[in-house]
């Protein structure tokens, strides 16, 4: 669920001399090994292979590691990621929704109990905290699509809350704010993505307004102890846990995905 599409190009790295054909004197070849064309590249020896080379050192090369810069702000009912506006967010679209959806934000939802703590349950599981990546509608701004990851406590550190970790020890008190680079959306989703539930349903917070199409992975992200304690760290303005009381009786169809 990106904004943008890759493509191979089966061109690259293409030598001058695959790419020409001279006329000489026919003559018995003598044997070789099959030569490596350009199907046949791989990144173990980190060049393209010994007849297609290695690629060039210039200053346009790709992957590149993209990453999001913004504030983390401590809203007083949670702590919120929000990027510079300058910045070209990712867009996600395709899997059944209607248009596409723009990144906007991103917050959690977390109590003291390890028990619980995500705002969504999972066959009446609950995890200690829930993360809601917040997108909104390109060609209609009134709808919002929202991205849910639950957040299991495990032993290892873990990459999910890495860039936060640093931020929440400065924005303990409500309204406090700080800058923060190098936010990797990727970083935070689990990895199969293709098992997840759909519903229409609403904001989980005041006015809870029922304009959200909602995408719920079914697998977890892991989240230690050590930062699930600066999550349980945050004041809110009320000093109560920041979790809404699941409806049973909402009459919402979800739907479930999964991919094997």
């Amino acid at each position: 669920m990106t904004g943008e599409q890759s493509s191979t190009s089966t061109n690259c790295c293409i030598s001058p001399a695959m790419m020409m054909s001279t006329k000489q004197e026919q003559k018995t070849p003598a044997p070789v090994d099959k030569p490596t064309t350009v199907k046949d590249w791989g990144y173990s020896q980190d060049d393209c292979g010994p007849t297609i080379g290695l690629c060039p050192q210039l200053l346009q090369q790709s992957p590149v590691d993209l990453q999001l810069t913004g504030e983390m702000v401590n809203t007083g009912h949670s702590v919120q990621f929000i990027p510079e506006a300058k910045i070209d967010a990712a867009e996600i679209y395709g899997g059944q929704l209607d248009q596409h959806y723009r990144f906007i934000q991103y917050h959690y939802h977390w109590s003291q109990s390890d028990n619980e703590g995500s705002e969504h349950t999972l066959c009446g599981k609950s995890f200690p905290a829930e993360l809601h990546l917040v997108h909104q509608g390109v060609e209609d701004p009134s709808k919002l699509a929202v991205v849910g990851v639950f957040l299991q406590l495990e032993d290892k550190e873990a990459k999910a809350l890495e860039a936060d970790a640093k931020a929440l020890p400065h924005i303990q008190q409500f309204n406090k704010k700080v800058a923060v680079q190098g936010q990797q959306l990727q970083c935070k989703l689990p990895h199969n993505l293709a098992s997840f539930v759909r519903y229409q349903g609403s904001l989980t917070t005041p006015p809870c307004s029922e304009n959200v199409t909602w995408t719920v992975f079914t697998e977890p992200v892991a989240v230690s102890k050590q930062q699930l304690d600066l999550l349980r760290s945050i004041k809110d303005c009320n000093g109560v846990s920041s979790t809404r009381t699941v409806d049973h009786y909402n009459n919402s169809t979800r739907e479930t995905f999964s991919a094997w």
